[in-house]
């Protein structure tokens, strides 16, 4: 079954301040909005939910994304959320929350099934949103970064991700390889088993035969014959030893090993250090050429151009300078020489600045396995944390050299100035000055002795095992990857023109129909590249009969565009396996009229079987091209509007508002129903308000239309007990209504949660109450109790057809 969208709940969401609903029941919409009323907040929303970014908000580094996401009124302990719910699925139900936690924002999901895991992140490999962005950077970018933007679309992008993926791996291994430095770690172990049993032992059955051999003297009764016998002679010899004093070697004797690695280490990280440092000078003393790496595509594709006589004018394609071309080419060949180079350098940098990188996290995490212990809070082990915490703070030296931006114009620390030294580990002294203590103490007890050792020498095998394995299954997998990154390349390219050739044809279908009658046939994309090394992918198409490429060659914007919304529309037909719903977020801002009119009948016509959200700001293509076109297909049609009361909202008619609530109601589905009937509860208190003339406070403009029900409810209170007697007699149930906790606690933070039984009673008043001021005949014209059909002779307040009346004092 593909997934469709039930309903979509947006509270503290960028421009939705309140609960903003879309109860789509699986249908498509189309929502009309101005500029700045929030209809980016709902693909916003969507975006954030299937993927945890926004792109338009996460391709700024200097935004962050969960801070920019809450809407900026809310309160610190405020929860925003969106919360979708799905057709006939309602095991993928689920809402994700922002909230601060210590200080912090976090994000949760309310579902952590496995079922919804794996939903998610087959939703993230499809294309599910469409902004206008997408299409504009198209047009404006060079072709080289259109084909990486068109590669995105298409999904192709995700297949040099994969390559991607599989070459960093295959490098990644390699730097973990070295910066584990496997020999010091196992040597260190080795140190400790001669140390602790007097052999250097590389087989488990010469441990179990030197474990027995010191245990004999005690005639146990026990003897080790495989690993896990170690833990029943270790719980015996425990029951006889001073337990806490165990617990404190055992504490010193980490420490100390961690402190011996370090120590052995600081040749090997001072040495890396240096290196990237070497790295770094070359890098930031010139910037410049670096810096004239990222032009290398253009000038690439600027040669192609030239040689495959693209462009034919004695000029140069990008300026329209007046230049030979062949002197033009030259030029680019040396320059490109010079980028070869530069990128090298870079490529040299980014590897050292990677392993310091690495190496310095691994040591910290380290360091850290000791200051996470229990024991390192203790009064004795103040000087012990003290020499942690300062060796991590040298460490962190280096790791925050590591990241310094080397176009940042910042110098980075010499070696000399942040390296570790012999005297940073003086503290170890008391280290082990205690570890002789204890040994001492044990020395009158051989049963603690040999629990110390037996202990510290299982640890010790066990580690180097673990170590050798590690090394061995890293060594290996190096390998395997080498010999699978090396296939892919060779069958990339094969792949892709496989499918691309069968994709074309959907591509040039899409964009005939939104350009029909026009000279540009046979829009196909080709991949282009050497045999090894797929670069990328570039488009072609038939113009008045010739084989003609880039587009922009005759294109005009609107044309363009239609490439970007053809190569998505197509995408999501061959790619969206999971979902069938899609949003497209204002995408014709750009088209001429005939654009706008052919793109639209293609949604309805080719892609009815999906659901779709439409968002557009444009109201002449609202009005009179897409909503005659949504009705017919039976879509929802609605407008968004703003606030600064309420943010972005959806004005929802009283009428469908009861409806659903009443269907809520009687299904016990209660989840976020209490903020629709506040507002049911505003529109017939404003009515009531407004038929009876209930003076209220002045207030300017729109804010008229924001009364909370509490006033409304005094007011009404109020004029009812100067000018009608009759109606005092209603107060026990607007009293009821007053005095409920559920009125003034529906929509904001509240630790009231409100159960079926309560909304149900509340509504039950709440429709008590309209009855009290609205006509129940059916044939009545007027059915509302208002001053409009006053009686001046009988002095009552009535209904059009005087079967509801009430004494009233005007």
């Amino acid at each position: 079954m593909k997934t469709r969208i039930n309903n979509i709940t947006i509270k503290g969401i960028r421009g939705a301040k309140d609960s903003l609903e879309l109860p789509l029941n699986g249908k498509s919409i189309l929502l009309y909005g101005d500029n700045g009323t929030g209809k980016s907040s709902i693909s916003d929303s969507i975006e954030w939910f299937y993927t945890n970014r926004v792109s338009h908000l996460s391709s700024n580094s200097e935004i962050d994304l969960k801070d920019a996401l809450r809407n900026s009124t809310l309160n610190a302990d405020d929860i925003s959320k969106v919360n979708i719910s799905f057709v006939k699925e309602p095991d993928l139900d689920c809402s994700k929350t922002l909230f601060n936690k210590r200080d912090k924002l976090t994000t949760d999901f309310s579902n952590a099934s496995d079922i919804f895991k794996q939903y998610l992140d087959s939703s993230k490999e499809e294309n599910l949103l469409l902004r206008y962005q997408y299409l504009t950077d198209f047009i404006d970018t060079t072709k080289g970064d259109k084909l990486k933007y068109l590669s995105d679309i298409i999904g192709f992008s995700e297949v040099t991700k994969k390559k991607e993926v599989l070459r960093k791996s295959y490098s990644s291994i390699k730097t973990e390889i070295k910066n584990q430095n496997f020999e010091t770690l196992i040597n260190n172990e080795k140190q400790k088993l001669i140390e602790k049993l007097g052999a250097s032992i590389s087989q488990e059955e010469n441990l179990i035969e030197k474990i027995n051999e010191k245990i004999k003297p005690l005639k146990t009764g026990i003897e080790v014959k495989e690993m896990e016998d170690i833990n029943k002679i270790l719980g015996h010899l425990k029951n006889s030893t001073n337990n806490n004093l165990n617990k404190e070697l055992a504490f010193l004797e980490k420490a100390n090993t961690v402190l011996n690695t370090l120590k052995a280490e600081i040749d090997f990280i001072g040495s890396e250090y240096v290196q990237y440092y070497d790295e770094f000078e070359v890098i930031a003393n010139d910037v410049e050429s670096i810096m004239q790496t990222f032009l290398g595509e253009l000038l690439k594709t600027g040669d192609t151009v030239l040689s495959k006589k693209y462009h034919k004018e004695a000029s140069c394609p990008l300026c329209l300078q007046p230049k030979n071309v062949e002197e033009l080419r030259t030029e680019i060949a040396s320059r490109l020489k010079a980028i070869e180079e530069s990128s090298k350098k870079k490529a040299s940098f980014d590897k050292a600045k990677q392993l310091v990188n690495t190496i310095t996290v691994e040591r910290i995490k380290r360091l850290d396995t000791v200051l996470s212990e229990s024991l390192i809070t203790a009064d004795e082990s103040k000087l012990i944390k003290t020499g942690f915490v300062g060796l991590k703070g040298k460490i962190a030296e280096y790791q925050k050299s590591s990241l310094e931006r080397v176009t940042s114009g910042n110098k980075i620390p010499k070696a000399e100035t942040i390296k570790l030294s012999a005297t940073d580990f003086d503290f170890q002294n008391g280290i082990a000055t205690r570890i002789k203590q204890i040994q001492e103490i044990f020395k009158k007890d051989n049963s603690a002795v040999l629990y110390s050792n037996i202990s510290a020498s299982k640890d010790a095998f066990l580690k180097i095992k673990q170590f050798e394995k590690q090394k061995v299954k890293l060594e290996k997998q190096r390998k395997t990857l080498e010999i699978i990154y090396n296939e892919f390349v060779k069958r990339q390219k094969e792949g892709l023109e496989n499918f691309i050739s069968a994709f074309s044809g959907k591509i040039n279908e899409y964009y005939q129909d939104m350009n029909p009658d026009e000279p540009f046939q046979d829009i196909a994309i080709e991949t282009i590249g050497e045999e090894d090394e797929l670069i990328g992918i570039t488009i072609k198409y038939k113009y008045n009969g010739n084989w003609v490429s880039p587009p922009q060659k005759y294109f005009s914007e609107s044309h363009l565009n239609c490439f970007g919304l053809s190569f998505f529309l197509a995408s999501v037909n061959a790619f969206n396996k999971k979902n069938e719903f899609i949003v497209l977020d204002d995408v014709i801002s750009s088209f001429d009229s005939n654009h706008r009119k052919r793109f639209a009948e293609l949604i309805f016509e080719k892609f009815s079987k999906y659901q779709i959200i439409l968002l557009t700001h444009e109201e002449d293509w609202f009005t009179n091209i897409v909503s005659p076109l949504a009705k017919n297909k039976n879509w929802l049609i609605n407008e968004i509007k703003w606030t600064e009361d309420k943010g972005t909202y959806l004005e929802e008619e009283p009428s469908e508002l009861k409806e659903r609530i009443e269907k809520n109601l009687a299904e016990s589905n209660v989840a976020d129903l209490g903020n629709p009937i506040r507002r049911y509860l505003e529109f017939s208190l404003k009515e009531i308000a407004f038929n009876i003339e209930a003076k209220v406070s002045f207030n300017y403009n729109g804010t008229n239309e924001h009364r909370m029900p509490h006033e409304l409810i005094i007011r009404i209170k109020s004029e009812i007990k100067v000018c009608s007697p009759e109606l005092k007699n209603q107060f026990t149930l607007i009293d009821k209504i007053l005095a409920s906790p559920i009125l003034n606690s529906l929509s904001h933070a509240s630790t009231f949660n409100p159960k079926a039984g309560d909304l149900k009673a509340f509504w039950a008043d709440i429709l008590e109450l309209e009855k009290i001021f609205i006509c129940e005949q059916s044939d009545c014209k007027r059915p509302m109790v208002s001053l409009k059909n006053y009686d001046t002779v009988a002095k009552k307040i009535r209904c059009g057809c005087d079967h509801t009346k009430y004494d009233w004092k005007k």
